[in-house]
């Protein structure tokens, strides 16, 4: 599948596609499945928000959903319990932005591969709008999940912001989270790709997967938000076994969707 989208959403909500609330609630229907029985006692609000870490608006919503699809019942002043489990087994690969990973507190680290000036490769060059001559800052690294990998992240930045980054313990932060707290930039998405390709040598060894394997890329260039200045060229190589990309494109039913998409679907390609 590919997706492309080029547009200047504003506001810290634009890179988040697939909302908070939506990765806690499938993360709670996949433990529904695992250990639960009609009748027992849910955990509060409150002990999810401690758990993942997000608002307790966050995990309401998560809660309402699953009330409205049968699987709980709440109470008032007693709490919320186990209705009924999910009729078929669920997906168990992670879903979401990867950047929410560490912010819902799931077991994840970062190993930094390499870090150093580099040449613009012809497609970071295309999607910053920069000359194929230009050098930016490039940081590789492989998160794992559980202690197994998951992603192949690489990154390119300008060279202020790379060394800054690089300077940091990445173990168990995300690019994204340091440029906007720690630089305090403003960040707005300028454009997203999403494609499938098989494993080579070089990825199969770092994810742990044979030669030939689906991997799922994700694409993604950001601007800084005033200025408009090429900011940050992301991409991810994750392991299709263990992740799938969704994309929330309405915020709450019955609103329009925010920006226009367009995609086409391409069989699966050896990398570049």
């Amino acid at each position: 599948m590919t997706s492309s989208r080029r547009s200047g959403g504003t506001g810290p909500g634009f890179l988040n596609l697939f909302p908070l609330y939506l990765q806690v609630r499938n993360i709670l229907i996949r433990r529904l499945g695992d250990g639960f029985a009609p009748g027992d006692r849910f955990p509060t609000e409150h002990q999810l928000c401690e758990e993942f870490g997000v608002s307790r608006e966050t995990v309401r919503e998560a809660l309402q959903g699953l009330e409205r699809d049968g699987l709980i019942a709440r109470h008032r002043g007693k709490g919320s319990f186990v209705a009924r489990l999910p009729d078929t087994a669920q997906d168990e690969r992670l879903t979401g932005m990867a950047e929410n990973f560490t912010e819902l507190k799931l077991n994840t680290d970062v190993e930094v591969i390499k870090t150093g000036v580099e040449k613009l490769p012809a497609k970071v060059a295309t999607a910053l709008r920069l000359d194929r001559g230009d050098q930016l800052f490039r940081i590789r690294r492989l998160r794992r999940v559980d202690n197994e990998p998951l992603a192949f992240h690489d990154a390119f930045l300008p060279f202020d912001f790379g060394v800054a980054l690089a300077r940091l313990d990445l173990t168990h932060t995300t690019l994204f989270r340091e440029l906007r707290q720690t630089l305090g930039l403003k960040l707005v998405e300028v454009y997203l790709h999403i494609d499938a390709i098989t494993a080579d040598v070089v990825l199969a060894k770092l994810l742990k997967i044979e030669v030939g394997m689906p991997i799922l890329v994700t694409r993604r260039a950001l601007s800084h938000l005033r200025s408009g200045l090429p900011t940050m060229f992301f991409e991810g190589y994750f392991r299709s076994d263990r992740y799938y990309y969704s994309v929330q494109p309405n915020g709450e039913p019955g609103r329009p969707a925010p920006h226009p998409r367009s995609s086409t679907v391409r069989p699966a390609r050896k990398r570049d």
